[in-house]
């Protein structure tokens, strides 16, 4: 605390007060917008926009995402059937929501909350679906939605973009 105190004491910012006490306001704290008034506020200040602006673009790519998904069509009966027969070998649920989209390479589940199997219009073989069913089971939608969320608060890290990258993969 001592080596904290004397480091950020002649930073002089206008967001802390190295010498005053805590006082709590809120469960989460809220931060003060005020005029910058060091490096270290200014740079506090681009790391809260740069949050704020790539949370932002997640959000908007979802949403871009689920409204393409929205225009996707009803899978043939053949394509339901497979499911079906796929998801009673392995003990699997089946979402209820399957659409066929075309332009998409590969299938792939999107949706935390309602999560819809979206297929490619090309035939897909029993075990791309098995895999996707396996993500519904796992819950790695979530997994997904987590990684995001740190993401967006290790904006400015490049080596944990890697690592998020190589996680996804």
């Amino acid at each position: 605390e001592a080596a904290k105190t004397g480091l950020e004491s002649h930073l002089a910012s206008a967001l802390t007060d190295p010498y005053g006490v805590t006082e709590v306001l809120a469960p989460v704290p809220l931060v003060r917008f005020t005029q910058p008034g060091s490096v270290t506020d200014v740079l506090f200040y681009l790391y809260a926009a740069g949050v704020v602006v790539t949370l932002l673009w997640f959000f908007l790519s979802y949403l871009a995402l689920r409204r393409r998904v929205a225009k996707g069509s009803a899978p043939s009966p053949d394509t339901l059937e497979q499911i079906h027969r796929v998801a009673d070998q392995y003990g699997l649920k089946v979402p209820k929501q399957v659409t066929v989209l075309s332009g998409v390479e590969s299938a792939f589940v999107c949706g935390p909350l309602s999560p819809v199997l979206v297929l490619p219009e090309r035939a897909v073989d029993d075990k791309v679906i098995l895999h996707e069913l396996l993500h519904l089971k796992y819950r790695d939608v979530w997994a997904g939605w987590l990684t995001t969320a740190l993401r967006c608060l290790h904006w400015c890290n490049p080596f944990l973009w890697f690592v998020f990258d190589k996680t996804g993969n």
